[in-house]
């Protein structure tokens, strides 16, 4: 059936690594040492978004940089056409958006699905046969050979993930073949929790064996075992090199519902790389929906009576899976997994405003606010969408919010005293002698230019502790390097393995204008660990915000919960005192406070993943066995 979707992804003159499961691929390609920003979480008409395939796109490339972007859809099925541009909700701007049966009719496949009083096209096909040939005919005219088709599938015993499957998708053959996205159309149809049709993908396709969801009590742990966990076995049996499963805002639903479809747990997030060891690498836990009142549309109360958000909140814009240290992120990462941190923008529309003005009251467009930073190929690499799935694996990515840094980052671990052994980069493992001492180097380059932020009144977050600085001229004031121990993995029949706590985690060493080198617009930091006797991971985040900043940071300069001024319950809540503070924001007892848009371009992190170490007499570690690169003391 797929005899030769591996045959694509052989790489000349890569190093060969050996895989869970004892399959041989190739290694990660070369990269140069620059970073190229993207998003893979976005939406159109053709689920629940306003802008369409081509608006979307020419947003993100044209008017905020990205290079790269997948157009993700939720699975399940749409009335509307994305090809067009939705009406705006209010009747303020008059658009063109249309209905799949309304004149001029598209044909719509499989079985009949109604939404809206019209019939409604399964994402299967959307994704193959629109949205692709969009995406192609995009790539052409923007010359962006990095466009490619993704899914937000619904998944089956939980809430969302990021995935994709490039299998055929090769959009850069301009004037030639294109290819098709038959694979992530095939995987929404197999295994999207909404996607109810079983006519086998019919005419084009005949796709057997779909498993039919579980409902009522334990459809939750029913679903998760039976049709979650085997759709990424599917992904790494078919696709291992070709495709990835991102959980989504993964905090979002709360905690897991064994009886619903809503949360994801430690195990859950252990379960699906262990499935998937090259497929499932890592999460979302920095969600769109950046410009929400309750940010990333986290909230008491997101998924019915008795169901929060876990966390409730937010921190500094990411879920608390991620945001605590010590907390589960570290726990993954305290077992040697290659299980990484992504952001995503999650586009839908501007909330009360008009996807065509530039105040939000919900989300920002892909490249917007938030970046997701993966490897630049090296020079001679054919730019194709399969390059943008090697930096996802590969571990090697950071994410940024409001441009606070740029994407000439270098994070970088080497052995003191050996030049000749090389150095280690983000996703990566740097093998040591026992007793040898490791420095590890950051460096970050600051824009000389404003972000995207439509504001140039002063930061109201800032303006508490007396610092005047515009919205749209951020500058970076803390970085926090996180240490934690990794101890091994953790067996699925061991009672820690619903453990999503490392007691070993915690802030390493802190910097900031007093303590780091400035050069220009480069910030270097330095970090040395001294006579290494233990296996351990190191990574580091950034904000615009010193520690003590009432209701953002810490003492520490953790990050402090991103409360929804809507809720009186909840505070404390930074006022928005400036005169050209804009009307759009929450007033409480006649005073404005820092809210929607505002609150999140106060507020920036950037987060990296991390480095691995490990003793040289120690064995490998997960992350080294699923397709990560080891940097060794050479002989």
């Amino acid at each position: 059936m797929k005899s030769a979707v591996l045959a694509h992804q052989l790489i000349a003159g890569a190093s060969v690594l050996a895989v869970a499961g004892g399959m041989a691929l190739p290694s990660t390609p070369a990269f140069a040492d620059s970073y190229m920003a993207g998003d893979f979480h976005n939406h159109t008409p053709c689920s629940d978004g306003r802008s369409s395939v081509e608006t979307m796109v020419k947003k993100a490339v044209q008017s905020y940089g990205l290079e790269w972007l997948g157009a993700a859809d939720h699975g399940g099925s749409s009335p509307r056409d994305c090809r067009v541009d939705d009406p705006e909700g209010d009747g303020s701007v008059t658009g063109t958006g249309k209905f799949w049966d309304v004149a001029p009719v598209t044909q719509v496949k499989g079985d009949v699905a109604m939404s809206q009083g019209h019939r409604a096209m399964w994402r299967w096909q959307s994704a193959e046969e629109i949205i692709y040939p969009e995406l192609t005919r995009l790539a052409k005219e923007l010359n962006r050979p990095m466009l490619y088709a993704g899914i937000e599938t619904n998944v089956p015993g939980h809430e969302h993930t990021s995935m994709t499957v490039i299998g055929n998708q090769k959009p850069q053959n301009f004037g030639g073949d294109t290819g098709d996205a038959t694979g992530v159309a095939e995987f929404e149809y197999r295994f999207d929790r909404s996607d109810t049709d079983f006519s086998k993908g019919a005419p084009n396709h005949t796709w057997e064996g779909k498993v039919a969801n579980a409902s009522g009590s334990g459809s939750g742990t029913a679903n998760h075992k039976n049709k979650a966990v085997p759709s990424v076995q599917w992904l790494q049996k078919y696709y291992p090199l070709d495709s990835y499963y991102v959980p989504a805002h993964v905090e979002r639903a709360g905690v897991f519902n064994a009886n619903g479809n809503n949360g994801f747990n430690v195990e859950h997030f252990r379960d699906f790389n262990n499935a998937g060891p090259t497929v499932a690498v890592g999460f979302e836990s920095q969600p769109g929906h950046q410009a929400a009142n309750n940010r990333g549309e986290y909230r008491a109360g997101f998924c019915g009576t008795g169901c929060d958000s876990v966390g409730v909140t937010t921190f500094g814009g990411t879920g608390i899976y991620a945001a605590k240290v010590g907390g589960l992120w570290d726990a993954m990462l305290g077992e040697g997994r290659n299980w990484f941190f992504y952001a995503s923008s999650d586009w839908h529309n501007r909330g009360s405003f008009s996807i065509y003005e530039a105040a939000s009251t919900q989300d920002f467009y892909p490249g917007e606010y938030q970046k997701l930073y993966l490897p630049r190929p090296a020079a001679g690499t054919t730019l194709r969408p399969n390059v943008i799935v090697d930096g996802v694996r590969s571990g090697n990515s950071y994410s940024v919010q409001g441009d606070l840094i740029t994407g000439e980052l270098s994070y970088k671990a080497e052995v003191i005293g050996y030049a000749a052994a090389g150095t280690a980069k983000m996703g990566q493992t740097l093998v040591v002698p026992r007793g040898r001492s490791v420095k590890l180097t950051l460096e970050v380059n600051l824009p000389t230019t404003k972000n995207n932020s439509p504001y140039s009144f002063n930061n109201p977050s800032l303006a508490q502790i007396g610092i005047q600085e515009p919205l749209n001229r951020p500058t970076l004031r803390q970085v926090q390097f996180i240490k934690g121990n990794v101890t091994g993995v953790i067996a699925a029949d061991n009672a820690n393995y619903t453990n999503a706590t490392n007691s070993t985690a915690g802030i390493y060493a802190s910097f900031g204008p007093n303590n780091w080198t400035v050069n220009g617009q480069k910030r270097t930091m330095v970090v040395t660990i001294s006579n290494v006797q233990n296996n351990m991971y190191v990574r580091t985040l950034g904000s615009n915000l010193p520690p003590s900043t009432p209701a953002e940071t810490d003492a520490k300069g953790n990050p402090l919960n991103d409360w929804d001024p809507l809720n009186a319950d909840q505070g404390p809540f930074v006022p928005c005192t400036d005169a050209a503070c804009p009307s759009h924001m929450v007033v409480r007892d006649g005073v404005k406070l820092s809210s929607y848009d505002v609150a999140g371009w106060a507020d920036l992190w950037f987060h990296t993943n991390p480095i691995f170490i490990r003793v040289a007499d120690q064995p490998k570690l997960l992350v080294e066995t699923n397709g990560a690169i080891a940097v060794s003391l050479k002989k």
